[in-house]
């Protein structure tokens, strides 16, 4: 490595590492917090019988998670500021990158200053209208990540059934399920399969997606508590969730929701202004501002500082949680209503250097002439994804050298890190698991009839319906800095597509007729499949449930073969 780009990595892991954005103070929507709360990030866990609080304190360096990204946002605004004036004025906002906003990147600087700045009549941006830019291309400090574990889990088979659409499964969307996804049955064969249960297209997108990573949202029952909107949506969540507590006209929800099993409930009643024993939408949005936290952990992350991560239990307000062990100075585990959440901490800190020094190398590999740089043919040999050549050269000369592509992936992947990531990974049963009872990757008659009998084990608050967090009582939960997108990766759509395309083994039990008429190999006879006179399949199907077991062709004997 030359000396320059060994210059560069020194002052990329000592000090443009901590290139972090805002991201709480948009205006209007991040509500300041208390001097010894800085660092907290409640999240709310939607558990089966009642919300749990979790408080997080996040340190980054040992310091608040979110004043690194204000340290970025005030030397970036500094640097643009040449007047020192506390504004950037249309002269200074020359200066000023596009961070790939539409709504604020397009047009003319005169109309980009328009769209950002809040007050029309001063022409110029404060460092508050500054930091809302940054924050809008940022997004939030904080963020949560579902990821699906296992194939099977992409298949929305839950949001299919729940016909009302109200989050959960009742008995009569279980039973009604043959019918309901009679229609994805596009092969006409009876099962349903992965493939037919996936959304249309969903490879192909995968495929043309350049961050594989974000490709689709996975859903978790995790939501943040951080400004209004997500506050408003953890309402919504809520008042649908826990119905059995809520009003009749379902805006208001019970205070004994949130007391179950609490050791300080002091500050609930409190929240309940008119004393009826409900929190209304306006008294939960109140409360939940600043809510009673059932668990309180610490997180500490190294960013530039050389430590190991750490993760710490703080304390507990609930006798729901329960079961606290922990496994090393980085990971822990605890349950919380039969939930097992397996919590670790993880250092990315190495992965923006050897980003870099990746790319560095394949510079050289890829510099055909060796002339030192590269044209826009043998740049595109770097496979950097999404990325175009013209963004890199900054200059405009048609030269890439090394020197420009080191700056380039210093910004770009020290960008990932303006946020701590909590990735939810779901280890526990998905709905299609649960009812493939054969492990044969599709979904059969007799299983989708069997269904209620299935479920009825998951429903942790014996409320006769299931929702996701009863089905997913197992939740492995990474907390990280965020990695560079370029280092991102889908190892398992291949594996997915193998699985699905997996064969199926003749039927083997039952008579040689029966085995011979079973045509989609699951086991049973449909009257589809029956090939002798129809009126004989009411008599073969003793139970009645419009499927001819192999038990049943059992005791029929030979006489199939007769008729």
């Amino acid at each position: 490595m030359n000396p320059v780009s060994k210059t560069i990595i020194l002052v990329f892991v000592m000090g443009i590492l901590g290139t972090l954005f805002k991201s709480g103070i948009q205006a209007g929507e991040v509500h300041p917090v208390s001097s010894n709360q800085d660092s907290a990030q409640r999240i709310i866990l939607l558990a089966p019988s009642a919300p749990v609080i979790l408080e997080l304190t996040l340190l980054v360096d040992q310091s608040d998670f979110r004043s690194i990204s204000n340290d970025y946002i005030d030397r970036m605004f500094t640097s643009l500021d040449q007047d020192e004036d506390g504004f950037l004025d249309l002269k200074e906002l020359k200066s000023l990158p596009a961070f790939g906003i539409q709504r604020y990147d397009t047009g003319s600087l005169q109309a980009r200053l328009q769209r950002l700045d809040l007050d029309p009549v001063d022409q110029r941006l404060s460092l508050k209208e500054f930091a809302v830019y940054l924050h809008s291309g940022q997004g939030s400090a904080f963020r949560i990540a579902g990821v699906p574990s296992r194939s099977s889990q992409v298949i929305e088979l839950f949001r299919k059934l729940d016909q009302d659409q109200n989050g959960t499964l009742s008995d009569a969307e279980l039973q009604a399920s043959p019918q309901t996804l009679f229609l994805f049955d596009r092969d006409e064969d009876e099962v349903l399969n992965l493939a037919e249960l996936r959304p249309f297209n969903s490879d192909r997108a995968n495929m043309a997606s350049p961050n594989p990573v974000r490709q689709t949202e996975v859903e978790t029952p995790f939501l943040r508590l951080d400004h209004d909107r997500s506050v408003n949506k953890a309402i919504d969540e809520i008042l649908k969730k826990y119905s059995e507590h809520t009003r009749s006209e379902k805006e208001a929800i019970a205070i004994s929701c949130f007391q179950q099993n609490r050791q300080d409930t002091g500050q609930l009643p409190d929240s309940d202004k008119n004393a009826d024993g409900f929190l209304n939408r306006e008294e939960l949005f109140e409360y939940l501002q600043n809510p009673i936290p059932d668990v309180q952990l610490e997180i500490a992350i190294p960013r530039e500082q050389t430590f190991r991560p750490h993760l710490k239990f703080l304390n507990k307000t609930t006798n729901r949680v329960h079961d606290v062990q922990v496994v090393s100075s980085s990971k822990m585990e605890f349950h919380i209503d039969g939930l097992l959440l397996e919590l670790r901490v993880k250092s990315t800190r190495h992965l923006l250097a050897d980003n870099v020094r990746f790319y560095q190398t394949r510079f050289r590999v890829v510099d055909g002439d060796k002339n030192g740089y590269l044209t826009q043919a043998e740049f595109a040999q770097l496979n950097l994804p999404g990325i175009e050549y013209q963004k890199v050269d900054k200059n405009k000369d048609e030269m890439l050298f090394v020197e420009e592509l080191t700056d380039f992936l210093i910004k770009d992947t020290a960008e990932v890190q303006n946020q701590v990531v909590m990735t939810v990974a779901n280890d526990g049963k998905s709905l299609f698991e649960i009812l493939d009872t054969d492990l044969d990757r599709r979904l059969s008659p007799r299983e989708l009839q069997n269904s209620i009998q299935r479920v009825k084990d998951y429903d942790g608050n014996r409320d006769q319906a299931l929702d996701h967090s009863e089905l997913k009582g197992h939740f492995k939960i990474t907390f990280e800095l965020g990695k560079p997108e370029l280092f991102k990766f889908a190892p398992r759509t291949d594996a997915m597509s193998m699985q699905q395309n997996m064969m199926i083994p003749r039927t083997v039990n039952g008579p040689r007729w029966f085995q011979r008429m079973d045509r989609n190999r699951d086991g049973d006879l449909s009257r589809r499949e029956f090939l002798f006179d129809p009126a004989l399949f009411d008599q073969y199907d003793t139970n009645q449930d419009q499927l001819i077991s192999p038990a049943e062709a059992e005791a029929i004997g030979t006489s199939g073969n007769n008729n």
